[in-house]
């Protein structure tokens, strides 16, 4: 599906869906619980990838309102199709490490190339059976049971660290996690912060997990909060077009709620009502700035689209795990950037952008959702339009996004033949 989005202004108000990280684990604790209830769950491609994990792992669920659960009394195994969700297969890497059963974890090609090298290596080191090709891409083998013990990583990604936090609870004996290094360490705290809701108690020092083993899963009920990764597609919208009013924007553990202050530090007219949970964004003149992104790896297309407008240069680095995600994003960016006659460097940690007119042209998601939701956004200040192919991959996250974009006022068309741009 190809959508165009052409110079429009936006006014009006609108909700962001539900945290996709939070909905994953959310869930996971759930099919881990005896009985429980997940309320205002994202439902996405990548999270009913994760439901269908929980069935096969042995959890029953119906939709009444909530999900609701009946955990698995043990954990099974099977064949697991992940699809495109890499935070789905490496949490039940892990939990799959607790079976008896062999399970098979498998995706789409995108989700193939995703290495997976130091969780299994964790994992084989506590005692689990795992078997894969390469840097341990899917389809993964995996056969438990895992034992409890001491285990260092280095993630490259921090949902190797939210697979074991997961995973060694359940372990026969105690056990200490250490992390040697890791990126995106806000997604640890919603782990963090779900284990805790499930009653399972995790001491730490740091980066250093002290887990109990034999421990017993308890969530009852949770509430799902806004995605502050997709607000951020919102909050650029009024930045850049108009004026946004963000509903349900209640503080959370979610490293991207960083993206308000970002835009603050780049100009931008932002306010942030924590108590009634609204996020008000207007028009703004933007300027260049520096951002660390080694936390927020998920905001990077939402701040290179932003800086492709702003005054000066803005440069983001410590971000090359950037090129683990579901594409190489550094390039992809890249390569967005350039299509659309902005100039821009990349580099092995980031990529700088340099502000100017956005003349208007063709951009490509490269089956990656954050690459139409953040370049579709161009279009509301370009001359010409921006075209964004292959756009039904924004299904991923934010399944009703084009609608959200049309209630407030941008011009978004569905073209049926090749366009001029």
């Amino acid at each position: 599906m190809d959508v165009l989005v052409r110079r429009s202004e936006v006014d009006g108000v609108a909700t962001p869906p539900p945290s996709k990280s939070y909905t994953h684990r959310a869930f996971l604790a759930s099919a881990l619980s005896r009985s429980s209830e997940v309320h205002n769950p994202l439902v996405s491609d990548d999270t009913l990838a994760t439901l269908s994990c929980c069935r096969v792992i042995g959890a029953e669920f119906v939709r009444k309102g909530a999900f609701e659960f009946r955990g698995c009394e043990e954990i099974g195994g099977g064949y697991m199709y992940c699809a495109n969700s890499g935070t789905t297969l490496r949490l039940f890497i892990g939990i799959s490490s607790l079976s008896k059963e062999i399970s098979v974890l498998d995706g789409d090609d995108s989700l193939r190339k995703r290495p997976n090298l130091e969780l299994a290596k964790a994992l084989k080191r506590l005692g689990a059976e795992v078997r894969g090709f390469g840097k341990y891409e899917a389809p993964v083998w995996v056969r438990g049971i895992v034992k409890g013990g001491e285990v260092e990583i280095e993630a490259k990604s921090s949902q190797y660290v939210s697979s074991l936090l997961f995973t060694l609870p359940l372990a026969r004996g105690d056990s200490v996690l250490r992390v040697l290094e890791v990126k995106s360490r806000p997604y640890i705290e919603v782990t963090l912060h779900v284990l805790e809701e499930s009653g399972v108690r995790v001491e730490r020092e740091d980066m250093v997990f002290y887990l109990e083993g034999e421990q017993e899963y308890r969530l009852r009920k949770f509430f799902v909060p806004s995605d502050f990764s997709s607000a951020s597609y919102l909050i650029a919208a009024g930045v850049l077009a108009g004026r946004v009013v963000v509903e349900n924007m209640f503080d959370s553990k979610q490293g991207d709620r960083r993206i308000v202050d970002i835009v603050r530090e780049m100009g931008g007219r932002v306010k942030w009502d924590r108590e009634r949970g609204t996020i008000v964004a207007e028009r703004s003149e933007l300027e260049g700035v520096e951002v660390d992104a080694g936390d927020i790896p998920d905001l990077v297309p939402t701040i290179a689209v932003l800086g492709s407008v702003a005054r000066g240069k803005t440069v983001v680095y410590n971000a090359e795990h950037l090129r683990m995600k579901e594409i190489d994003r550094i390039e992809g960016i890249y390569r967005n950037l350039r299509s659309l006659g902005v100039g821009v460097e990349k580099r092995r940690d980031g990529i700088v952008v340099f502000g100017g007119e956005i003349e208007g042209g063709c951009v490509d998601s490269f089956g990656d959702h954050r690459m139409a939701l953040a370049f579709s956004l161009l279009g509301l200040v370009s001359k010409k339009g921006v075209l964004v192919r292959n756009a039904e991959v924004v299904s991923v996250s934010f399944p009703n996004y084009f609608d959200v974009l049309r209630s407030l006022g941008a011009d978004v068309s569905y073209p049926s033949a090749p366009s001029e741009l």
